[in-house]
């Protein structure tokens, strides 16, 4: 079994520049949408609203699933299953790396009980596309599947604990439905650890151990686990080198046209951020 987090998420690349998110700067006052940046998606899904709070993958983001995909051919992976979380950006990816595959005949099993910990989730459940709007956007869905959880059975008040062991049952559940074939789950950064923690017996973490591997989860990190001959299962790493590259902040084209002492106090101003 395979889990991969998601690619680079739109909110997080394009927060902080403004009072207005990603989503309200890009629609204009007809509500056309405009991408302001060409990281931003050229087109958005049609669905019937909630990308307020279930962001789209920005380009780069989709463009590191397809390098994923690429990656697992190259390597000899051969995928048999695949199931994403209901957050859009996660089934972005999944189309990613099916598309880097090569794949034309998988389709992807939509499951809310991959989705990440709902602590995250105080200003209310997202609202997620459906499959019929997944479908009509052209995403390889598996309309017939039945998931394990509902949406609704997301509790907006779940504890850390709580959230190990909905991601142990999840996971099991999808083992029992494949007993045999690889499985690619692609969720969320926290989900390399919950859904492969209890497979291998071990106890939920405590919230230090938590968010300090979480803080060091890129975007489609990717790590296996493995079942033994005799039923134990065991975290192996993964199968495929990391993915790994530089930041690349928005250039300001006003730059070279700025006068000498304009140009000098913005200079001054980000030494004197700097040292702070």
């Amino acid at each position: 079994m395979l889990v991969v987090r998601h690619g680079e998420r739109c909110d997080f690349s394009f927060s902080g520049q403004g009072e207005k998110n990603w989503y309200r700067r890009s629609v204009d006052s007809n509500g056309k949408y405009k991408p302001f940046d060409l990281n931003l998606p050229r087109n958005l899904p049609v669905r019937n609203g909630g990308m307020h709070t279930d962001t789209a993958l920005t380009e780069i983001g989709y463009l590191q699933s397809k390098i994923t995909g690429r990656a697992f051919r190259d390597y000899g992976v051969v995928i048999d299953h695949i199931y994403c979380s209901s957050a859009l950006r996660c089934v972005q990816t999944a189309v990613g790396i099916l598309k880097g595959m090569s794949s034309d005949k998988l389709k992807l099993n939509i499951e809310p009980g991959l989705f990440e910990w709902m602590q995250w989730c105080k200003s209310g459940r997202p609202m997620w596309m459906s499959t019929k709007e997944l479908s009509a956007a052209g995403y390889p869905i598996n309309s017939n599947y039945q998931p394990i959880m509902k949406d609704t059975d997301l509790n907006l008040d779940e504890s850390l604990n709580t959230y190990y062991r909905r991601s142990h049952e999840v996971s099991k559940g999808i083992l029992e439905k494949h007993p045999t074939g690889t499985i690619l789950l692609v969720a969320h950064g926290a989900s390399l650890d919950t859904l492969t923690r209890g497979l291998c017996g071990a106890p939920p973490r405590s919230n230090d151990e938590f968010f300090f591997i979480l803080q060091h989860t890129p975007y489609l990190a990717c790590t296996e686990a493995r079942e033994s001959a005799e039923g134990q299962w065991r975290v192996v790493g993964s199968p495929i080198p990391p993915l790994h590259h530089a930041a690349n902040a928005a250039y300001d084209s006003t730059l070279l046209q700025m006068s000498p002492s304009a140009l000098s106090e913005r200079a001054a101003a980000s030494m004197q951020n700097k040292r702070f």
